[in-house]
């Protein structure tokens, strides 16, 4: 095992340098096409072919199990569960419309996609309420132009040994408040196959359920815990089903 260290190592430094290689290469182009939600498509665009050639270059492929049909029209939260950075990669490979992620700043000791992140994304200082409160007022104008947002609600990636953290209620509240659905998404084999926690890597399939939306017509901030638990429930009970399938 310990011989394979340097081999894993050198197969994430590859994974990366490709990402970063795109960043770059389109830096330029991205500060144009994010400046407008009318061109933001193009990004997205962009985005969804270059991680796909990523992860078939470095031996990757996904197995899509559920793809519901979706309201180009409409736009939805994205709650998908964390494993690891390279969660980023294949969500933008394997979901159908456009979307932007929602989350904490310091995503990445790599200062350019870092500023990437920031520049393209809707991020917020964390313990800064003035700073939440305006990547939230962000949030809402995407949401109202048709643009989906992407919040991974455990907030963090949980240890190695928790198959699928706490949920916080930022995605929730953000639903109910502009009574958009949500849609649960379960990465099943990213926590085994390229883990946050440890060097290890292994190549071949990405399984991932796009679950079907759940309404959150009529509901108030009342019903936030019940539609916390609902998508909860439904990720849990597919990791369950799948974790001991290969």
């Amino acid at each position: 095992m310990i011989l394979l260290k340097p081999i894993y190592f050198i197969c994430r430094i590859w994974l990366w340098v490709l990402v970063l290689f795109g960043l770059i290469c389109f830096s330029p182009f991205s500060i144009i096409l994010t400046s407008s939600t009318k061109t933001y498509f193009l990004f997205h665009l962009f985005c969804k072919y270059w991680c796909r050639l990523v992860l078939f270059l470095n031996g990757f492929w996904y197995n899509i199990k559920q793809y519901p049909i979706l309201n180009k029209e409409s736009a939805y939260i994205i709650c998908p569960n964390h494993t690891s950075k390279f969660d980023i990669i294949l969500l933008f490979a394997i979901f159908p419309s456009t979307f932007v992620f929602m989350g904490k700043k310091n995503v990445s000791n790599i200062p350019i996609f870092e500023w990437f992140y920031n520049r393209t994304m809707i991020t917020f200082e964390r313990g800064h309420l003035g700073s939440a409160v305006n990547a939230y007022r962000k949030a809402d104008k995407l949401l109202k132009s048709g643009i989906s947002i992407v919040i991974f609600p455990e907030g963090m990636v949980p240890k190695k040994n928790i198959r699928l953290g706490d949920f916080m209620s930022g995605a929730f509240k953000l639903a109910i408040s502009n009574q958009v659905p949500i849609i649960p998404i379960t990465f099943v084999d990213n926590k085994r196959k390229y883990p946050e926690d440890d060097l290890s890597i292994y190549f071949g399939r990405l399984r991932v359920f796009i679950h079907n939306p759940i309404s959150t017509q009529k509901m108030t901030k009342e019903d936030l815990n019940i539609l916390k638990d609902q998508t909860f429930k439904e990720i849990n009970k597919t990791l369950i089903n799948h974790e001991k399938r290969a």
